[in-house]
């Protein structure tokens, strides 16, 4: 696991004044991590497009820390655009000429606007949810199917950023890795490398389900990965993880157990592991018990294009 980025030597960032319950805190752990792999991303001079703008806490970080020449950005939900904008533009409103907010509800890069912008970008940043909605259907009877227990773990079913934390399972049905709870960022990559084939992406990514899987993820859609930053976190209480469970159960005595595991912890430095059925059944018995996992900042670079001068690149 790489380091943590040491603290920068300039004042951080400056966080809202009230983060609205539906976005996430610019000083959670994810957040954190995600800054530090940017700033190892070689962004200084680029165009970048953020998929899921949140507060606007990255666009602030990507214009000011990384020296991204442009930034657009867009969410699937449509309250975050506005609030990012007033946030960059109450911070620094010398930057309002080198960003851009996406209005309304965009899905990945879907839409006329997003999809322009994309086509112009250098980089591509996202960190999108990894784990299916708890009240997906096809979801409900994969769980039954595997699952002695009903009851979710890790918080109450619905939450005001569900959005962040799950995504419609059977809409991505078509996807390979949605098997394993990567069908959006694989559907993602799909459009990026459709439409953007020289862009980078840099992704923030839960490890939970193994780092191999997802650097296999990259190399399947021709990029090759990078990591740039990783970090241990507490698993967030409001995301339910028995899809881990499931996931666990589900290849039992197939024989490919050992090409697919689930990786937690019960301490920070990982010296004790869970399987994804022990963290499951720890925070089940007690929601408050210390369970811990793995998130890492991954680049991929289109492999196609590995020996283009970055200059070539923007032509």
């Amino acid at each position: 696991m790489l380091a943590p980025a040491p603290a920068p030597a300039s004042v951080p960032d400056p966080a809202p004044a009230s983060v609205p319950s539906f976005t996430f805190d610019p000083s959670d752990p994810w957040t954190v991590t995600f800054q530090a792999g940017l700033e190892r991303a070689g962004l200084r001079g680029r165009r970048v497009y953020e998929v899921g703008v949140g507060s606007g806490a990255n666009v602030l970080h990507l214009l000011r820390r990384c020296g991204a020449a442009h930034v657009t950005a867009s969410d699937l939900d449509p309250r975050l655009p506005p609030l990012a904008r007033r946030f960059v533009m109450d911070a620094a409103p010398g930057l309002a000429g080198r960003c851009r907010f996406i209005e309304g509800s965009v899905s990945l890069v879907d839409g006329p606007a997003a999809t322009e912008a994309v086509v112009a970008a250098d980089t591509v940043v996202a960190c999108l949810p990894q784990v299916p909605d708890p009240g997906d259907a096809m979801y409900t009877r994969f769980r039954a199917a595997h699952l002695r227990t009903g009851p979710e773990t890790g918080g109450p079913l619905r939450i005001t950023d569900h959005a962040a934390h799950y995504y419609p399972w059977s809409a991505f049905d078509d996807h390979p890795f949605n098997a394993v709870g990567l069908g959006l960022i694989e559907a993602l990559l799909r459009r990026v490398r459709a439409r953007a084939p020289r862009a980078e992406v840099v992704l923030n990514l839960g490890c939970r389900i193994g780092k191999d899987v997802l650097t296999r993820l990259f190399r399947a859609h021709g990029y090759r990965p990078e990591e740039l930053a990783s970090r241990v976190v507490p698993q967030d209480g409001r995301t339910d993880i028995t899809f881990f469970a499931a996931l666990e159960a589900a290849l039992r005595g197939t024989g490919h157990e050992k090409d697919f595991t689930c990786s937690f912890s019960a301490d920070p430095e990982g010296r004790r592991p869970l399987s994804a059925t022990e963290a499951a059944d720890r925070l089940a018995a007690d929601p408050g018990t210390p369970v811990f996992h793995e998130i890492c900042v991954l680049r991929g670079r289109p492999t196609a294009f590995d020996d283009v001068p970055d200059e070539e690149d923007r032509r």
